[in-house]
């Protein structure tokens, strides 16, 4: 059962990843006066701090469809060294992005409360991600893998986000910048905690799997 969940869920990270990202392309047109249709308040936002904004939401993207791909087991098999290219820009789009979302802190819709969720958000994105790459750069890759599965985590909420959005308008709010206050954790969190646990999980079953190896070598070396 396991073993088919696993492909199935990294399947549909794939999948929301891609849509969102291409998605975002209507940020694209900002910079020439197309605007796509978009919450007045965040289009007021673009207008008041355009690079520090557009600086998060034209690079956010490219960390959300480059990170998804690296969970690809056979692209990373079958191509290490585009796995290493590829793992350099979301990196990169990460702490740049992740620089403009601390920025655009102290203006985030939603208030004070809103803005203190994304810039937590933020400072972890940059600092886990950074620290993905230097464990991979001295080659702990145990270490490595698990701060780049909680670096896509926080990626990732930008998809879970969007995933909320309708929830909000069915528990009554008019508008993003309405249920930001909420959304600037729950984006976010609950994925972290489902690596944590998922992490924890699999760590478990290798060492059960070990376990049972090491009991079958001495049944084995006593018969």
């Amino acid at each position: 059962m396991q073993k088919r969940i696993a492909p199935f869920g990294v399947g549909f990270m794939v999948v929301a990843a891609v849509i969102i990202a291409l998605y975002s392309l209507r940020f694209y047109g900002v910079p020439f006066g197309h605007w796509a249709p978009m919450d007045p308040r965040m289009r007021d936002l673009i207008t008041a701090i355009p690079f520090r904004a557009l600086t998060h939401m034209l690079v956010a993207p490219l960390a959300l469809l480059f990170g998804a791909l690296q969970f690809l087991p056979r692209l990373r098999a079958r191509y290490p060294k585009a796995h290493r290219y590829m793992g350099r820009i979301y990196v990169a789009s990460c702490v740049i992005a992740g620089i403009g979302a601390l920025a655009t802190v102290p203006h985030a819709l939603g208030g004070p409360v809103a803005g203190l969720g994304f810039g937590i958000l933020a400072v972890l994105w940059i600092g886990v991600t950074l620290g993905g790459w230097w464990a991979a750069v001295r080659r702990q890759f145990e270490l490595h893998r698990l701060l780049m599965r909680l670096s896509y985590a926080m990626t990732f909420g930008a998809v879970t986000l969007r995933l909320q959005i309708p929830l909000g308008f069915m528990l009554g709010y008019t508008s993003y910048a309405a249920m930001s206050v909420w959304l600037a954790y729950t984006s976010w969190i609950p994925n972290v905690i489902a690596v944590g646990v998922y992490t924890a999980l699999e760590r478990a079953r290798k060492r059960g799997r070990t376990q049972a190896a090491n009991l079958r070598g001495i049944v084995l070396s006593q018969s």
